[in-house]
């Protein structure tokens, strides 16, 4: 027996046509198993099992497990525990704090690996943030936001997803809101070993203006099948967008394969100069221009050494 569960997916942007997926995720009672983390707030019921949480055994890591006691972030989603960045105080400055945790694939079918949690966040802007990762070897890293191996990744409000510091790519800003969010990886990564390895970093700069950073409950672990009810994806291989920017630009690659990276970018002003070059990255990035003078750039992107060349408008606010 199994039971069916549907979510209805709709994305639009000003470069894509909206995309509805349906997810149907099968739960096969009697051939695999699946996990469970809700901090003591939810119950575990066959055919569940724990997720094992491994915060990193520091003094500086600001990850707890308890009753969140903050002004935002002052409940869990399912009572009482989550897992925060301090129950009670604002997450400290130059903070990289990290916890883990490994979910065995013996007992998966061959099928998209999704994990779904809920989460909170409330982060200065572009300037701290959090990285979700994942491996299938614990050594080597993907970050989820990115890479060419996350099959699906959404539930999040789009523009709390961005690049922050100088180079990562994640959570960032406030959302005070619960977001079920879902993150499923492409099988043919995540079958290549025996267990899927996730990692959840908060970052901050050196800079303290009180936030309360990252707040997260209800993980689970399953396997789904993605099913396409109407999908009429990028119609270029490559989109940047907006046109007229006010500091940040997308570069997105339409993935046909899970080798696909973009191998180069170059931002050209009017005369011809290379300003700035982002180099090699995945298949989707934001890119903060800010530092430069407003003006006409071209953006020059290079896929399987083809260049193309993008216009945009760079406008201060």
């Amino acid at each position: 027996m199994y039971n069916i569960f549907c979510l209805h997916l709709y994305k639009q942007n000003a470069m894509k046509k909206s995309i509805t997926l349906l997810l149907i995720i099968l739960s096969y009672s009697s051939k695999s198993q699946f996990y469970n983390q809700y901090f003591d707030g939810g119950i575990l019921t066959p055919p569940y099992s724990s997720i094992t949480i491994h915060i990193d055994n520091t003094s500086e890591n600001s990850w707890q497990i308890g009753r969140p006691s903050k002004t935002l972030f002052n409940s869990a989603n399912t009572l009482p525990k989550a897992i925060v960045t301090d129950t009670l105080n604002y997450y400290p400055i130059n903070d990289t704090s990290t916890f883990s945790f490994a979910i065995p694939l013996t007992n998966f079918p061959w099928a998209p690996i999704a994990l779904q949690w809920t989460q909170k966040i409330n982060f200065d802007m572009n300037l701290d943030g959090g990285i979700v990762e994942f491996s299938n070897d614990s050594v080597t890293w993907e970050n989820a936001g990115w890479s060419p191996y996350s099959y699906q990744f959404y539930g999040y409000n789009p523009i709390n997803l961005n690049t922050f510091g100088c180079c990562e790519y994640g959570f960032t800003g406030t959302d005070n809101t619960w977001r079920d969010i879902w993150l499923c990886i492409d099988p043919n990564y995540g079958h290549q070993n025996d267990t899927l390895f996730f990692r959840f970093t908060s970052i901050s700069d050196n800079i303290n203006t009180n936030k309360e950073g990252w707040m997260i409950d209800n993980f689970q672990a399953r396997t789904t099948v993605i099913h396409p009810v109407k999908e009429t994806s990028q119609i270029d291989d490559i989109v940047v967008y907006p046109n007229i920017s006010t500091g940040m630009v997308n570069i997105e690659m339409k993935k046909t394969k899970a080798t696909d990276k973009i191998e180069n970018i170059e931002m050209i002003d009017e005369t011809g100069k290379v300003v700035e070059v982002f180099g090699k990255t995945f298949t989707k990035v934001v890119l903060d221009i800010k530092k430069h003078k407003p003006g006409l750039y071209y953006f020059r992107v290079t896929t399987n050494n083809k260049p193309k060349l993008f216009k945009v408008i760079y406008e201060k606010n």
